[in-house]
């Protein structure tokens, strides 16, 4: 894999968005979460065929959640800020650690960045911890970088709890 290099604020704007993403989650900011994707993002999160084969097709294979659409986004998140969900009631209280962010491609108005995360969900006096990667696709829309695809696979896929957008 060939190293890409890009100036510093260019760095800063691209991986600011993958920091900003994991703050937006940590602090509840549903409006400002929403707004870090472009309207047809694509949100994937594969699941494991085997102990090492991944699923390959959202379309026709199992998947921990896919979304493709703004309206699918705006959905998950009526329903865990609503308060008619019990499995989002109460909210758990999230820390997002990300780390290894590495540019795998840019061409200017898009990039594709890679990054490994652990999440700490503290929910019910229980503290549970989800590891993974993620793949990210983002474009520039109007100036501002907006993530137009994310793929994520889950280290811990048998999670003991129930699995949402704010755990990953």
């Amino acid at each position: 894999m060939k190293t890409q290099v890009v100036d510093f604020d260019t760095w800063n704007l691209l991986s600011g968005v993958l920091y900003e993403e994991a703050a937006a989650l940590d602090e509840q900011r549903w409006e400002d979460w929403l707004s870090l994707y472009t309207d047809n993002c694509v949100y994937w999160v594969q699941a494991w065929d085997s102990e090492h084969e991944l699923s390959c097709n959202p379309e026709n294979d199992v998947s921990l959640i896919y979304m493709d659409n703004k309206s699918m986004r705006e959905d998950r998140k009526w329903r865990f800020t609503s308060g008619t969900s019990p499995a989002s009631v109460p909210l758990p209280r999230t820390n997002h650690l990300i780390g290894n962010v590495q540019l795998v491609e840019f061409s200017g108005e898009k990039a594709v960045l890679k990054s490994h995360w652990q999440v700490a969900s503290y929910r019910f006096r229980e503290l549970t911890q989800i590891a993974g990667r993620s793949r990210y696709m983002l474009t520039l829309d109007n100036g501002l970088w907006k993530i137009e695809q994310r793929q994520t696979v889950l280290v811990n896929d048998q999670v003991q709890t129930t699995l949402d957008l704010y755990h990953i």
